[in-house]
């Protein structure tokens, strides 16, 4: 250890050479926190990327509001980023669909699913798959539905003082460890939280939410996300289904940049209109943040037809095909509006 007298150049030196290099280094040559996008548009767009990579992130909302799908979206555009990485999925709720999975996009044939019996098994299971070297992405549905050995145990008329808040403020410390350490041996799995929401009786004042598993994640997240949902019927699709599922979403808290606070999509329920089931319509948006950069208008005179990104494409019609039917095209597109976005600091407020 560097004695007295020391510069601070000199002490996080020592440090290095006594416990690795890894133990720190100066702010500028950290790894930038990269994103999971979702492949909704709206919502990647608003979080400046999507989750953040590599470190932990909640959402949360009451029941049908959008939350397990959002959740599947970002399965599989996780395994199409990172193909030779894996997904764990903590099923607690036992509500998993795999052939839902699968028409929202998922490869469920890649994609571990666990139903631990109670909290304590999940807080292991959740720590072992974060150091595991082939881990992408963890994550936990629901912290509400967590039992501890001693309340599934018990009888229902014994209170049980804490529920799972106390397994749970022991999985947030121990993931923390072991995000940290990944982060250290250069891997960078992501730890993405669900929860549900509850209602204090008798608050008069102030918001009387809260959520089950107490207030550790919180502080851990580095993205919290709550969402609202309902419904949206369109008799000329379907008479009997809801045809979209419209999301609203309020960022409580970020610890990176973002575009936006809010924001709003609406999800295909039903295969309709060139867009499958998981899809968003976003056409108008892309178009429009195009048009803001100068990347999409009518070709220039004598040609006919529209220019997009320097291409030219016959008909408006001929774009759109391939930015729903080219999903690797289509991601790029919406990717580098997202990074132009980011690098030139604007705010997509309500447009997003």
């Amino acid at each position: 250890m560097a004695g007295k007298g020391s510069s601070s150049k000199d002490v996080l030196a020592a440090f290095q050479k006594s416990l690795g290099a890894s133990v720190g280094s100066y702010g500028g040559s950290l790894v930038d926190a990269a994103r999971l996008p979702t492949g909704v548009f709206a919502f990647d767009l608003a979080t400046g990327g999507g989750f953040p990579r590599g470190k932990a992130a909640m959402i949360y909302g009451p029941e049908s509001s959008g939350k397990t799908n959002l959740v599947l979206r970002l399965i599989a555009m996780h395994q199409a980023l990172f193909p030779d990485l894996t997904c764990c999925f903590m099923d607690i709720e036992a509500s998993f669909d795999p052939a839902w999975a699968q028409q929202m996009g998922v490869d469920t044939e890649k994609l571990i699913v666990l139903q631990p019996s109670y909290a304590e098994q999940c807080v292991d299971m959740v720590e072992s798959f974060l150091y595991a070297e082939d881990c992408g992405l963890v994550v936990v549905d629901s912290l509400a539905a967590m039992v501890t050995t001693n309340e599934g145990e018990s009888s229902a008329e014994k209170a049980v003082v804490g529920g799972a808040s106390n397994p749970v403020g022991k999985m947030v410390r121990k993931s923390t460890l072991a995000l940290a350490e990944a982060g250290k041996a250069g891997r960078r799995p992501t730890l993405l939280y669900v929860n549900q929401i509850r209602h204090k009786i008798g608050v008069m004042f102030g918001d009387p939410e809260t959520m089950p598993g107490g207030n550790a994640p919180k502080f851990q997240v580095s993205l919290l996300v709550r969402l609202y949902g309902k419904n949206k019927t369109d008799p000329k699709v379907s008479k009997t289904m809801p045809v979209l599922k419209e999301v609203s979403f309020i960022l409580k808290k970020w610890k990176v940049p973002v575009l936006a606070n809010t924001g709003r999509f609406e999800m295909a329920m039903i295969p309709h209109d060139e867009l499958a089931i998981g899809e968003c319509d976003d056409f108008g948006t892309v178009s429009q943040y195009l048009k803001d950069f100068g990347q999409f208008g009518k070709a220039a005179p004598p040609k006919k037809g529209w220019t997009v990104l320097e291409e030219e494409y016959p008909t408006l019609q001929a774009f759109r095909d391939r930015l729903y039917g080219d999903k690797a095209f289509g991601r790029e597109v919406r990717q580098a509006l997202i990074a132009r976005a980011l690098a030139e600091g604007l705010n997509v407020g309500e447009e997003a």
